[in-house]
């Protein structure tokens, strides 16, 4: 069973990134479990290359989307993210910081609790 904070939720980041993305090359991915005393979630660092003849552009439209646009994520949200757009060389790098929140719902679900209706 994966840990949903930051297994899931990496995957859910990457797979809504795609369409906006792609193609792309993961450098690296790392992500962690978080917590704090109201919040269950994770961190997660990403960075990808854009590949293509298009790259420069699309890294340029989502240094400007991106901050604001929903991300799908099953379960929970995307509480902060940040982005940091670099070029070494020709091919543009997205350095991604995001914080992702579970909601309550699905972590009394993944816990076995049951709510009281």
């Amino acid at each position: 069973m994966s840990r949903w904070p930051a297994d899931r939720a990496r995957d859910d980041l990457l797979r809504t990134l795609t369409p906006h993305a792609a193609p792309f090359t993961l450098l690296a991915a790392d992500s962690r479990d978080w917590a704090s005393a109201l919040f269950v979630g994770a961190r997660h660092r990403l960075a990808l290359a854009l590949d293509g003849d298009d790259a420069a552009a699309r890294a340029e439209r989502l240094r400007d989307t991106l901050p604001e646009m929903e991300f799908d994520l099953r379960g929970g949200f995307v509480a902060d993210l940040q982005l940091i757009v670099s070029r070494p060389g020709d091919q543009p790098v997205l350095g991604i910081e995001a914080l992702t929140i579970e909601e309550a719902e699905t972590l009394a679900v993944r816990r076995g609790v049951r709510r009281a209706d």
